[in-house]
């Protein structure tokens, strides 16, 4: 016995799971995810950084040196083009040599052909000039991608290096929009001068802050880009390969052919290695895809499936399952903790629920008939002593008429369980008022009560129709110069929310007060609402009754139009129920 119990209370331990607190095993895999991706990023990250900034300087020494060969090889070309005419050509001497007007005419369309051909056989050619009288206009012809604006800016700087110098002379021109290198030889009178682009070979930059220049006797001449801020001077401390001044690196080739330098400048900063820091997001995002996936299926077995199953608990309990079976495995103390505590407090909500509901239906009885017999008191004293004033005139059938009318109204007044009645009794319950009035009064009236067919036994609450009626009476009988007039209209309405009763009642007398009607227009009006005007605490008391019973799917209206004119607009219920 001694053994069955101590193997019922093992298998008891063993059956009860270990519990865990969520928020430590989530921190332990964190920090244990954290550390290994640490590693990984920063070792990652040093050897990424350093390779890439190895291909990076490459990259711009190689474009630097493209850039050099390319304007080495164009001037090269120019200065080949140059000095053939020069020394060879024969037209181009006879230029500054004597020669008759006709044979110069031809000379000079001869070398516009020659200009024409060398240009357009050599496409890094700018252009070719021609200057021989100082009074004649040079002969050339140039690139079709030169501007005019440069055109006319490189002849007046050949013009002015005419006569300068009887020799091979070589400069650079900045003009509108674009810099030239520009190779001059004289003879006599006669002067050639060729120039290149230097915009031409520059390889395609792959980003805007990239510029490119040259260095030619110790000034720096702007390319393409922005103009870094330095100095020329500081241009001309610059030594062939790699640079890095005033936050910038430079990259500086020489050229062969001329002492000229070409300038590749590039900002230094950690943009420079931005390749590398994508290499290294991609693989942090591998390592957070791992993550996810890990803390996924924790978050799925641990977490989700147990909250998922408290959820559809929940959803249970509001469609009126108030006992909740937790069917999902747990090991988390905190989810157990939940679960125990939404079990108490289903016990106490249903425990409120009940006590509330039975609350309600008692405040609501009460109220009602307390608004009911609210409305009853003031007819009994003034019909009494009307029923004595008839006796005593000996007025006998009027007087049996009269307590036959007021001994129905009220016992219909006096129905203490009837909330609702049907259309068709409160027409009739309105007509023996009229007839009790008719007695009564002095002044005849006029009640009119126009009720559809299919009205006539929808439920509406008691004294809906008679109250009005007993307003008008009272309020708007004593109009001097008219007999008072009471028009009763109840339609039935069909829409595509439902059907509804429209009640309208309306008189000829001098209507609702303004103060009042504010009061009644309101969308929430209560019993208690202060008006100051003995006219409106019946209707108040109405649509109070008229709230409770229907809730929100009611809606009202009141105005003036030559009298009093009310609107109620009710849901047709009939057996307690909507139709």
């Amino acid at each position: 016995m001694k053994n069955n119990f101590l193997l019922r209370n093992r298998n008891k331990n063993q059956e009860q799971p270990i519990m865990f607190s969520l928020r430590r095993q989530i921190l332990r895999f964190v920090l244990t995810l954290v550390i290994l991706l640490l590693s990984i990023m920063i070792t990652v990250m040093t050897v990424l950084i350093h390779s890439y900034q190895r291909k990076v300087n490459d990259t711009h020494k190689n474009n630097a040196a493209a850039y050099a060969a390319h304007i080495d090889s164009s001037i090269l070309q120019l200065r080949d083009t140059v000095g053939y005419i020069y020394s060879s050509d024969a037209v181009f001497q006879g230029l500054y040599l004597y020669q008759p007007a006709a044979d110069k005419v031809s000379s000079i369309n001869s070398m516009l052909n020659l200009l024409k051909l060398q240009v357009r056989s050599n496409r890094n050619l700018g252009g070719l000039f021609i200057y021989y009288d100082s009074d004649k206009k040079p002969l050339y012809y140039v690139n079709e991608e030169m501007s005019f604006q440069d055109k006319e800016i490189l002849k007046k700087v050949g013009r002015a290096v005419q006569g300068v110098s009887n020799a091979f002379i070589d400069y650079v021109v900045k003009a509108e929009n674009d810099t030239y290198y520009n190779a001059y030889m004289q003879k006599n009178s006669a002067a050639i001068c060729g120039n290149i682009s230097l915009s031409q070979g520059i390889p395609e930059l792959s980003s805007d802050a990239e510029t490119y220049g040259i260095i030619y006797e110790g000034v720096f001449y702007l390319i393409s880009g922005l103009r870094p801020e330095l100095s020329d001077m500081e241009y001309t401390l610059l030594k062939p390969g790699k640079n890095i001044v005033h936050g910038s690196v430079a990259y500086v080739q020489k050229l062969d052919s001329v002492n000229m330098s070409v300038v590749k400048i590039v900002p230094h900063n950690i943009w420079l290695y931005v390749s590398g820091v994508h290499i290294i997001l991609f693989l942090l995002g591998l390592m957070l895809i791992l993550f996810c996936i890990r803390l996924y299926r924790f978050t799925s077995n641990q977490l989700s499936i147990p909250l998922e199953d408290m959820t559809n608990a929940l959803q249970n309990i509001q469609e009126g399952v108030w006992e909740v079976n937790f069917t999902a495995s747990n090991r988390i103390t905190e989810i157990e903790n939940v679960r125990q505590t939404v079990r108490i407090m289903l016990k106490e909500i249903e425990q409120y629920k009940i006590r509330s509901y039975e609350e309600k239906l008692e405040k609501q009885k009460v109220q009602l008939q307390f608004l009911q017999l609210q409305l009853a008191p003031h007819f009994y004293t003034n019909c009494l002593k009307n029923a004595y004033y008839m006796l005593m005139m000996k007025e006998y059938e009027n007087a049996e008429e009269f307590l036959l009318c007021l001994s129905a109204h009220l016992r219909y007044l006096l129905q203490t369980d009837a909330t609702v009645v049907t259309v068709q009794t409160e027409k009739d319950f309105v007509q023996n008022y009229i007839n009790m009035e008719s007695i009564l009064s002095s002044k005849p009236f006029i009640c009119e009560m126009s009720v559809d067919d299919k009205a006539l036994e929808v439920e509406i609450p008691i004294l809906a129709l008679q109250l009005f009626v007993e307003n008008s009476i009272k309020y708007a009988r004593g109009i001097e110069g008219r007999n008072l007039q009471i028009q009763i209209y109840v339609r039935y309405l069909s829409t595509d929310d439902g059907n509804n009763i429209d009640i309208i009642v309306s008189d000829n007398g001098p209507g609702y007060p303004e103060e009042l009607l504010c009061v009644l227009n309101q969308k929430d009006v209560f019993s208690d609402s202060k008006t100051g005007i003995k006219m409106g605490v019946g209707i108040i008391n109405l649509l109070s009754r008229l709230r409770l019973h229907y809730g929100e799917g009611i809606s009202w209206y009141f105005e003036n139009r030559n009298g009093a004119y009310s609107e109620i607009i009710l849901p047709a219920m009939q057996g307690g129920e909507v139709s």
